[in-house]
Order: structure tokens, then C-alpha cells, then sequence
């Protein structure tokens, strides 16, 4: 695995002569190159298809991102998952609630697991969807993976036949591109006839391939129908010049995720506020009015109170 993103920027040297002088030195670390061999157990894919089984029927019921993590056992050589109690109807957001886990909930968990409760298990990734959204690691994903050791995949299209999927892995802060054939069970006789260069993709098609399989239900009962506080209007902000340093991709996918969150909320499926996005976009009149709102820190809604007041007192 090729290392992608280094955690370490800066190096400092520090030299001293008691009682004379003291001095400091930092490096700026522009480039560093890095690999990462993963040799543990396999995914198994009936796993891996529950998962996404449950993810599919998050997307269906409650319009909503889920997550699952995923734990290791190097001991019995295999993988796990659990979804945590989460809250529900969150649009573009996997938000695990502040639920500590009783002893009673961790031995149904190894139950599940078919395991005995054991220290042997060590947490190692996470996996959470898009909805009908692409697979990519927004801000809010990279924020959150950075510190947590292990691999993390992102899964989107959950409306279609095949799904999209973007992994990372995370180690001691730092990032690596990883070679999803390491950690998915590619059949043996199939891998000896492909150039270990491309199992990386033969996984990946293998895994986001659509396959119905039954998950536990206690992670349906782990979704927890959120409350949610619905915005009638736009917010007024004022922009600073900084803001405009953040690249533009980043700008779009919080937004879209603002979108979908509060859309959800007042029950406004993808479709209809994509088709209401795609309106904006090509309308110009309605592009300039959205611009003025902006500029001018005002809503539509204020826009028109104020024509109304100004009608009333004309006439």
C-alpha cells in the first residue's frame, strides 16, 4: 500500500548551551515516501454482503447514512462487524449515539460473533454508505479516520445493481492507498490466473457487486430514530476571505451533506431536491437571486416580506 497522506509536516531540532544560548530549527516536510504490507486475515464476503444488505435496507427505511466497524481477530484469522446504536434519518451522516455498552450488550454481540467475549479483538475500521451518492471521503471522513488505526471503506449507489466503493487506510495518523485484493477473499484458482497487479480491481468489483444476505437484527434495533430541527430558512453568515482557502471539493461535499441532512429531515427525498438543484442551475433569474440573498446576508423569505410591506404601504 502506497502511503498518500504523511501526518508528520514539520520536524523540529532543538540544540542548547546551558546558560548561553538555545536554538530551534523546523523542517518542513514536503515529501515522504512510505509502504504498508497488510498480512492478516481475509474479509469474508458473506460478511461483507451483510453489511451492505444492511446498508441498503438503512437507505430504504430511513433515507439515511449507517455505519458499521469492523474488528480483527488475528487469533481465529477472521473479521467481524457491529452497528452500533446510531441515530437514524441523518441524511448524508453516520452519527453513532453516546451509548455505553453494557456487559449484556457486548456478550450478544460475541454471540453473534460466535466467540467468546475476548480482548483478542481489536477494532480496525469502520464502513458507512453514501445513500445514492457516490463513494468518496469527505471532510467530515477524513476528520474522523485520521486517528483510527485500520481500514475504511465507503459505500455508495446504494440504489443500483452495483455499488461504488473508495477505501483508505489509516495508520499512526498516516494515510495509505490500499490494495483491496490483501483483504478480500479472491477465489484461488481465479487469483492464480490474474496479474496480482489487477486484484486490487478484481476485489473491488467482487465487492460491490449486489448480493442479499440476512444480518443481525439487533442492528436494525440500533437505529435510533433521531430528532431532528428543522430550519425554515437559510442561515445568515457573513464569509470570511479565509473561507474561500478551502478547495472547492471540499466546499461542495459539506454542502451537499448540509443538503441532504436537512432535506431528510423535513422528509424530502434525493430526487426532489436533486430535481430542484438541476432547476437552480439552469435557471440564471433564480441564480441571481440566490447571489443577491448572499451578498446581502438576506432570505427569500425576508426578500418578500419586505415587497409585501413596501406594496402595503403604497397602497
Amino acid at each position: 500500500m502506497k502511503l498518500i497522506k504523511l501526518k508528520q509536516e514539520k520536524l523540529v531540532e532543538e540544540k542548547a548551551v546551558m546558560g548561553l544560548v538555545t536554538a530551534k530549527i523546523e523542517y518542513a516536510v514536503e515529501e515522504a515516501k512510505g509502504r504498508l504490507e497488510y498480512t492478516g486475515p481475509k474479509l469474508n464476503p458473506e460478511l461483507w454482503h451483510q453489511i451492505l444488505s444492511f446498508f441498503r435496507w438503512t437507505y430504504k427505511e430511513h433515507q439515511s447514512e449507517c455505519q458499521v466497524r469492523l474488528y480483527v481477530n488475528v487469533k481465529l484469522g477472521r473479521w467481524a462487524a457491529w452497528a452500533f446504536p446510531q441515530a437514524a434519518r441523518t441524511g448524508m451522516t453516520a452519527r453513532e449515539l453516546p451509548v455505553q455498552e453494557t456487559e449484556e450488550k457486548a456478550r450478544e454481540r460475541f454471540k453473534v460473533w460466535e466467540s467468546e467475549p475476548s480482548d483478542d479483538w481489536l477494532y480496525f475500521g469502520t464502513v458507512h454508505h453514501h445513500c445514492s451518492a457516490s463513494a468518496f471521503q469527505s471532510s467530515t471522513d477524513e476528520q474522523n479516520e485520521w486517528n483510527q488505526d485500520g481500514l475504511h471503506i465507503t459505500v455508495g449507489r446504494m440504489d443500483q445493481e452495483r455499488h461504488d466503493l473508495h477505501a483508505r487506510f489509516y495508520l499512526a495518523g498516516n494515510g495509505y492507498e490500499p490494495d483491496l485484493g490483501s483483504f478480500w477473499q479472491i477465489e484461488p484458482d481465479l487469483a492464480d490466473r490474474i496479474p496480482k497487479g489487477l486484484h486490487h480491481h478484481l476485489a473491488s468489483y467482487q465487492m460491490a457487486e449486489k448480493v442479499v444476505k440476512d444480518f443481525p437484527d439487533v442492528w436494525r434495533e440500533n437505529l435510533v430514530e433521531a430528532v431532528q430541527e428543522y430550519r425554515s430558512s437559510l442561515p445568515i453568515r457573513r464569509w470570511e476571505e479565509d473561507e474561500f482557502r478551502v478547495p472547492m471539493m471540499t466546499r461542495v461535499d459539506e454542502a451537499l451533506e448540509d443538503i441532504h441532512h436537512q432535506c431528510s429531515a423535513m422528509s424530502v427525498g434525493e430526487g426532489e431536491w436533486m430535481a430542484d438543484l438541476q432547476h437552480l442551475a439552469g435557471n440564471e433569474v433564480a441564480q441571481v437571486i440566490l447571489a443577491a440573498c448572499i451578498k446581502n446576508q438576506v432570505t427569500p423569505e425576508s426578500l418578500l416580506h419586505g415587497l409585501s410591506q413596501s406594496m402595503l404601504e403604497l397602497g
